[in-house]
């Protein structure tokens, strides 16, 4: 149904309550009416001068007999925005936080509306500019049954069109965007960890935007779990976005009205339509000193254990069918051993560390998790492994029979060594993993873990206890 026609049919049942009760009962609200014009009223300020009273975060008073006028730019019709009606006027806009929902059917986005000013408090909050009923952060909701006494309707169906920007000045000067205003950004696309992904698959969810001369991802687009299209897919394409422009902890934020906002059929920057390809990890470890090319993904189980310590937070080993290897993220992680993990690469280095092969500095936010299984050990000598060890490095490998050496009784603070008759490598425990001061047998035994080196020096990192039978 359109919203005229909505507006139309509220007009008339509005009218006709009115004819039967208007001896008892008050006016809560302005009748609307058929004629699409606005009131007689004049703004006596502007947007831009009324913000000048907020002092801060809690609402200031507002004593003088101010009325300003905007046309609605944000509404709650997809519940996307949440009982706040975002006005704008010009380059300026507020937001009036109101006690109500679906507010859209008499203040639809294209509606004029006055705002009486006195007695509500304005409030700035990290440039974001608030009416409300009470000094508090944020200010209070006005009360369904006053909306009328701060709230006039003025003409509907009226445009405003977005100011458009690029996304360096919302990365770089935040501040230099207005605020509660409508804003387009041209030439755009999701980024590769966003794109494809449900808008709001968690509670105040983002995705990020990224152009093609600018990365990392500069700029979040926020969706709630409560609006109508969470659970759509943002496109893979390259265009534009529009929305309702705000600052968040310091960053700018952008909050679409709904998917009309969005128009990406382009080809991405990438040459691409945003699918990414399988490469197996093989691959990855024949692009040594370079960078993996754009739209590759690779899918492996990962192997390390991060819940003991075995390595630093922020890294883990992944292996699929053909090889393994080790990625360093640029924060910590969480992924369990035995997380089927899949990470996109495009672009990122292949490099050493210590002798190790690895790919760095990944973000995070690169990985995403989607299912679980095993690793089948590699089971076979010592000598074996030094042997094949540029082909197997990264993966996991088993001595079926050994007996530990070394310099202490402990898995840490110790120089330890498997020895299966056929050779010898190093056993390697972090002094922060979990069992570290745990003792080592001295029968026979057989290990599992990852094989790796350390400036040169060929050793097998053991994971967990289980890791020594």
């Amino acid at each position: 149904m359109k919203r005229s026609t909505q507006i139309l049919r509220s007009a008339i049942i509005m009218m006709l309550t009115a004819f039967v009760f208007t001896s008892c009962v008050k006016k809560e609200y302005d009748d609307l009416s058929t004629a699409n014009v606005d009131p007689a009223l004049t703004a006596t300020h502007t947007i831009r001068q009324l913000q000048i009273y907020a002092t801060g975060p809690v609402g200031t008073l507002i004593t003088d007999d101010i009325i300003v006028a905007g046309i609605v730019v944000g509404d709650d019709a997809s519940g996307n925005i949440y009982k706040k009606m975002i006005l704008q006027q010009d380059s300026s806009g507020i937001a009036v936080a109101v006690d109500v929902t679906n507010f859209n059917t008499d203040y639809p986005i294209g509606r004029r509306v006055f705002v009486k000013c006195k007695g509500l408090y304005i409030s700035n909050n990290e440039g974001n500019f608030e009416l409300g009923t009470s000094p508090t952060n944020p200010v209070g909701r006005i009360p369904a049954n006053l909306l009328g006494q701060y709230l006039v309707k003025g003409q509907w169906g009226l445009s405003v069109t977005p100011m458009v920007f690029d996304l360096a000045t919302a990365d770089d000067f935040p501040e230099d965007i207005p605020t509660n205003t409508l804003i387009r950004f041209e030439n755009v696309e999701f980024d590769a960890v966003s794109f494809g992904k449900t808008y709001a698959p968690t509670s105040g969810s983002n995705l990020y935007l990224n152009d093609c001369n600018t990365s990392p991802a500069s700029l979040a687009v926020y969706s709630s779990n409560f609006s109508t299209f969470a659970m759509a897919q943002s496109p893979t394409g390259n265009g534009s976005i529009q929305g309702v422009y705000t600052i968040y902890n310091g960053d700018g934020e952008l909050q679409i009205r709904d998917l009309y906002d969005v128009d990406m059929p382009n080809v991405r920057c990438d040459g691409t339509f945003g699918q990414t390809t399988l490469m197996p990890i093989d691959s990855v470890r024949m692009l040594l000193g370079g960078n993996v090319p754009a739209g590759r993904r690779i899918k492996g189980i990962v192997t390390s254990d991060f819940s003991t310590g075995m390595l630093t937070s922020s890294n883990l080993y992944l292996q699929d069918a053909t090889a393994g290897i080790y990625i360093h993220f640029d924060d910590p992680h969480t992924f369990a051993i035995g997380t089927e993990l899949e990470v996109i690469v495009s672009g990122f280095a292949v490099s050493t560390y210590q002798g190790v092969l690895q790919l760095a500095t990944v973000g995070l936010g690169y990985a995403l998790p989607v299912g679980s299984g095993t690793v089948a050990p590699r089971v076979t000598t010592v000598a074996d492994m030094i042997t094949n060890y540029n082909a197997w490095e990264g993966q996991v490998v088993r001595v079926p029979a050994g007996t530990i050496t070394g310099s202490g009784t402990t898995y840490g603070f110790s120089t330890n060594f498997i020895d299966d008759g056929t050779g010898t490598i190093q056993l390697y425990t972090s002094n922060f993993a979990s069992f570290a001061n745990d003792t080592y047998p001295t029968d026979t035994v057989m290990i599992t873990g990852i094989l790796t080196q350390f400036n040169g020096t060929k050793e097998i990192i053991i994971r967990n206890l289980l890791d020594v039978q």
